[in-house]
C-alpha cells in the first residue's frame, strides 16, 4: 500500500513490483516504479486525442458530424481490407467477417441508419492499421506517399471519434455492438505500449459491467430469443473478457472481477467464420479439436487461463494458504496445458519457419500463460522451501518457469531483429508479454539475492553453486536484452537496475570466476521428464521446449550433478556472507514452520 501525492495504491504481493520490495537494496526502486506509474497515470490524457474514455475533455459530436469526419471510401476500403488482411490477435474473433462486410456494405449505402456503436468499430479498425503502420515498433509495410497525410490524421483523430460514438450511443445502456466496440476501445489501449496500458484495468472493469448487464456471463443456448450465431459470438466475446480480465489484473497486481461460480457460458466451438453467419439456424458441427483454427487457439489458451484465474484467487486471498490447494491447482494447471493439441507445442523457433507468424505467436502465447501461472502460483513458497523440504518442487517449478520464459525472451529478442523473420510483428510479441518476462527476471533476482544475502550455499540443498552460477548467467543475457529496450520502455529500466544491484552484491561478496558455459539438456530424449515430490505430488521439473541454441539461456535442468561443473567455474567462495543481513530475509528465516509462520 502507498500513499503518494493524495493519492492511494496497492498492489498484491505476486506483482512484480511487490516482489522488488522484498529484495534487499531494491526498496527505493519499487518506490521509484510507483511514483513512476502515478505521473504516467496524471498525464496520460496528453498522450493522444481521445486517450481515455472517461476523462476526455471533447465536445459531444452528432452523427452527422462522426460520418463527415470518415476519410473517403477507397481510403476506409484501403485500411479495413488491411485489418483483415494482417490481424491475427484472438480479439479479432468477436467480429464476425462475412457479416461486418454485409454490415459495412449496408453503411455506405444508408450511414445514418447504421448504429452509432458500429461506428467505434469501423474507426478503432482505422486506428489500429494506421497506428501500426506509421509506428515504427509496429513495424508494418512503408505506407505509400499519397495516403500518408490520411494515415497521420486517422491517428491524430480516430481514437476521439471512438470516444464521441461511444458517448452518443450511451455504452452503458447496453445495445447491440456495445461490447465489441469497447473491446475494439481496448485494443487500441494495448497496441501503444506499456505506457498505454495503465489505465486498462479499469477499462476492462466497465467492459465487463456492462457484459454481466447484457448477460454474456450466460450461455445462449438458454434463452430461445438469442440465435444460434447470436450465442456463438456471444461465447467467443465472453472468453475475450475472461482472458483480459485475468491479464490486466496481473498486470496491475489487483484481484480480478469475473467469478467463475457466477457463469455458465460454454466455451467457443472450433468453427472459421465461414463455417457460419447470421443466416444459420442450427449452429454446425465443431471441426476436429486438432484442426488448428483461431477459435481453436482461444479455446485451448482459455483452459489454462482459467486455472491462472484460479490461481490468482488463491494467491490474492487474505485468508491463510493450504499447501494442498497449490498441489491441487498445480495439477489442473499442468492438465489444462498438456490437453492442448501438438500444433500448438511450443518449439525453437529455427524449426518454426515454416508454420507462419501467425501460429508461432499463438504457440508463445499459449506457453506464457503457462510459465507466468507457475510462477505466481509457486513464488510465495520458493524461498520457504529453502528451510523446509515440504515446499522443494515449488522451488524447482518457480525457477524452470522462469529459466523458460527468459529463454523465451532470448529467442524472440533474436528473431524479432531487423530483417528476421518475426520483425514485423515484433510490437505484439515483444510488449504482450513485457510483464511475464520482467516477472521472470525479478524471480531470479529475488532467489540469488536470498542465497546472497543469507549465504545458504552448502548448508542448503537448494542453493548449490551450479544453479547459482546458471541464475547468473541467465540473469546477464535477459540484462543485455532489457538494455536495448530501456531507451523506449520504463520497465526494462527497472529491470536492469534490479540486475544491477542484485549481481553487484553478488560479485561484492563472493570469488568471482570465469563466466561458466550454460549446460543445455536435449527436448528429444525426456520430453517430459518430471519428478514428483512424495510430500506434494508436484511434480518438479518442466518438459524441455527447446532444442540446445547457441548463446542461449541454460535449460530448465535445475538438477544437475557437481561432476558437470568445473571447480574452477565456480560463482560463490566458502566464505559465508552474514546471516543477519536483509530484515526479510530475517523474517523468513524466523521460524521455520510454515504454519506458525503463518499464525503470527
Amino acid at each position: 500500500m502507498r500513499l503518494q501525492k493524495n493519492m492511494s495504491s496497492y498492489v498484491e504481493s505476486d506483482h512484480w513490483t511487490a516482489i522488488l520490495e522484498e529484495i534487499h537494496d531494491l526498496k527505493d526502486m519499487a518506490d521509484e516504479e510507483a511514483t513512476y506509474v502515478y505521473d504516467s497515470v496524471e498525464e496520460e490524457t496528453q498522450r493522444l486525442p481521445g486517450a481515455d474514455l472517461f476523462f476526455l475533455h471533447t465536445y459531444p459530436a452528432t452523427k452527422m458530424e462522426l460520418i463527415a469526419a470518415l476519410p473517403p471510401r477507397h481510403v476506409v476500403d484501403s485500411i479495413i481490407a488491411q485489418y483483415f488482411k494482417t490481424a491475427d490477435m484472438p480479439i479479432t474473433l468477436i467480429i464476425h467477417r462475412r457479416v461486418f462486410f454485409k454490415q459495412y456494405e449496408s453503411f455506405w449505402q444508408d450511414p445514418l441508419n447504421t448504429p452509432t456503436m458500429w461506428m467505434t468499430i469501423l474507426y478503432g479498425m482505422m486506428f489500429i492499421v494506421a497506428y501500426g503502420t506509421l509506428n515504427i515498433n509496429a513495424g508494418g509495410n512503408p505506407v505509400d506517399e499519397g495516403t500518408l497525410p490520411e494515415y497521420q490524421n486517422i491517428v491524430l483523430t480516430a481514437r476521439e471519434k471512438m470516444i464521441q460514438c461511444l458517448r452518443l450511443g450511451n455504452y452503458m445502456k447496453g445495445t447491440p455492438h456495445t461490447i465489441e466496440a469497447l473491446l475494439t476501445l481496448l485494443q487500441t489501449e494495448y497496441i501503444q505500449g506499456e505506457e498505454a496500458q495503465h489505465g486498462c484495468w479499469q477499462l476492462i472493469g466497465t467492459i465487463i459491467r456492462v457484459a454481466l448487464k447484457m448477460g454474456y456471463h450466460r450461455d445462449g443456448s438458454h434463452f430461445p430469443e438469442i440465435s444460434p450465431f447470436e450465442a456463438e459470438m456471444r461465447r467467443r466475446t465472453w472468453y475475450m473478457l475472461i482472458q483480459f480480465d485475468i491479464a490486466s489484473a496481473s498486470q496491475v497486481g489487483l484481484p480480478r472481477t469475473i467469478k467463475e461460480a457466477q457463469c455458465d457460458a460454454a466455451e467457443p466451438h472450433n468453427l472459421l467464420d465461414d463455417d457460419f453467419d447470421d443466416t444459420i439456424t442450427v449452429l454446425p458441427p465443431a471441426r476436429p479439436f486438432n484442426e488448428h483454427t483461431l477459435s481453436q487457439f482461444l479455446i485451448y489458451k482459455s483452459r489454462v487461463v482459467t486455472v491462472y484465474g484460479m490461481i490468482c484467487d488463491f494467491t490474492t486471498s487474505s485468508k491463510q494458504r493450504d499447501y494442498d490447494e497449490v498441489t491441487r491447482l498445480d495439477k489442473l494447471l499442468r492438465t489444462a496445458y498438456t490437453q492442448k493439441p501438438p500444433v500448438l507445442e511450443i518449439k525453437p523457433l529455427h524449426r518454426s519457419i515454416m508454420d507462419g507468424t501467425e501460429l508461432i505467436t499463438r504457440r508463445l502465447y499459449i506457453a506464457m500463460s503457462f510459465y507466468h501461472a507457475q510462477m505466481t502460483l509457486h513464488r510465495k513458497f520458493m524461498i520457504l522451501a529453502k528451510n523446509n523440504s515440504k515446499y522443494s518442487a515449488s522451488h524447482t517449478t518457480c525457477l524452470e518457469a522462469a529459466f523458460a520464459a527468459l529463454q523465451l525472451q532470448t529467442e524472440l529478442f533474436e528473431h524479432t531483429q531487423t530483417g528476421r523473420m518475426l520483425y514485423s510483428d515484433r510490437w505484439r510479441i515483444l510488449y504482450l508479454i513485457q510483464s511475464e518476462f520482467l516477472l521472470a527476471t525479478i524471480i531470479l533476482c529475488y532467489n540469488l539475492d536470498d542465497d546472497v544475502t543469507n549465504a545458504r550455499r552448502i548448508k542448503f540443498s537448494l542453493s548449490t553453486s551450479q544453479l547459482i552460477e546458471k541464475i547468473v548467467v541467465a540473469l546477464n543475457s535477459a540484462q543485455d536484452i532489457w538494455r536495448k529496450q530501456q531507451d523506449f520502455s520504463k520497465e526494462a529500466q527497472t529491470a536492469v537496475k534490479a540486475i544491477d544491484i542484485v549481481l553487484s552484491k553478488a560479485h561484492h561478496k563472493t570469488v568471482i570466476g570465469p563466466s561458466a558455459t550454460p549446460v543445455w539438456t536435449s527436448p528429444q530424449a525426456k520430453p517430459a521428464n518430471v519428478t514428483e515430490s512424495k510430500e506434494t505430488g508436484i511434480t518438479a521439473s518442466m518438459p524441455a521446449i527447446a532444442e540446445p541454441m547457441p548463446q542461449s539461456l541454460p535449460s530448465s535442468n535445475l538438477r544437475q550433478s557437481a561432476s558437470q561443473v568445473n571447480p574452477s567455474q565456480t560463482i560463490l567462495s566458502t566464505q559465508e556472507a552474514d546471516l543477519t543481513e536483509g530484515p526479510w530475509n530475517e523474517f523468513f528465516d524466523f521460524d521455520q514452520s510454515w504454519d506458525i509462520w503463518m499464525q503470527l
